[in-house]
């Protein structure tokens, strides 16, 4: 059996599975695999989701599972997946934490004007902080998808003494947040949070989840944090209420022209906004993911090695989106 990866296991995950009698073909990046012919006869597949499309998967008769190393599974041919029967597995439950921490991070500058205080600090101007600090204590989180990413996030804003209130697909209640709401009750959190935080699949029913109609019952000194997709906003409106202070601000790690190029231009108008947090879409980055992501896909291998693929953890559902 072969596995085709570019995803760097380590010394001791190779020597584990030539041992189980996997040949491994490992690859620097996404470019040095679709310029080989060293991944047409591979049974296992892990690359990213701009690589395994299906001109690249025709090529690939062997394939029996495809895997990314990230969350989002929307750019994926599912629909051909499901008809070639390949299972798709994504990186859930490697990533809740640290983009959990990346979340808490950006309220937490954005409450405490971080942006000014550093850009102060290298232009070594003391004080002229424009005052105005925000504590989180005693205010509500509003948490738009409570998976993995959401239930951890709530977990932290919690300990900061904040409520926390979120949305799952059933409304049914989870310990970790003070409140749960179903989807159709998204104007009712919105109204509610002093954050709105994004942590919810990109889908044909989440895009533009927040348009005018969300805007306009936002409390003027509300934040938006978003570390899962730009599209999930109607940026024009977003960029207006930033532009205008109609709302406090905005922890941006995705954007829409970042998700179809690769990067926010330069040009963009959101760079020049002073009360938004840009990052790189860097929220999922910390030095633990190798051995969550590794200690998960060595389990499903053993299952699969054993015929056992239908109790493979994170097993992407074909018609759901994510």
């Amino acid at each position: 059996m072969k596995l085709v990866s570019t995803y760097p296991f380590d010394q001791k995950q190779l020597a584990e599975m030539d041992s189980k009698g996997i040949t491994v073909k490992l690859f620097k990046g996404e470019q040095d695999l679709i310029q080989s012919d060293e991944y047409t006869d591979a049974d296992i597949i892990i690359a990213n989701h701009r690589t395994l499309q299906q001109d690249f998967l025709e090529k690939c008769e062997k394939v029996k599972w495809v895997q990314v190393a990230h969350i989002g599974i929307e750019r994926l041919p599912m629909d051909y997946l499901k008809e070639r029967g390949v299972t798709v597995i994504n990186a859930r439950g490697s990533l809740g934490l640290p983009i959990a921490e990346d979340i808490l991070c950006k309220m937490l500058m954005l409450s405490r004007k971080s942006v000014r205080v550093v850009k102060n600090q290298f232009d070594h101007i003391w004080g002229n902080t424009g005052g105005g600090f925000i504590n989180l204590y005693g205010k509500t989180a509003g948490i738009i998808g409570a998976g993995d990413v959401g239930t951890e996030t709530a977990i932290r804003a919690r300990a900061f003494g904040m409520k926390v209130i979120g949305i799952n697909t059933t409304g049914n209640e989870l310990p970790e947040f003070d409140a749960m709401y179903k989807p159709e009750q998204l104007n009712e959190v919105i109204a509610q949070s002093d954050y709105i935080i994004l942590t919810l699949p990109l889908t044909d029913q989440s895009v533009n989840l927040l348009g005018e109609e969300q805007f306009k019952l936002m409390k003027p000194t509300a934040f938006i944090i978003n570390i899962s997709r730009g599209a999930l906003i109607n940026e024009e409106i977003l960029l207006d209420y930033l532009q205008n202070k109609k709302i406090a601000g905005a922890g941006l790690d995705v954007f829409v022209e970042e998700f179809k190029l690769g990067k926010l231009p330069a040009e963009s108008p959101f760079w020049e906004l002073d009360n938004v947090l840009i990052t790189p879409h860097c929220a999922g980055g910390g030095d633990q993911f190798h051995q969550r992501f590794s200690a998960g896909f060595m389990h499903n291998l053993d299952l699969f090695l054993q015929g056992k693929a239908d109790e493979m953890i994170n097993v992407r559902q074909f018609g759901k989106g994510y």
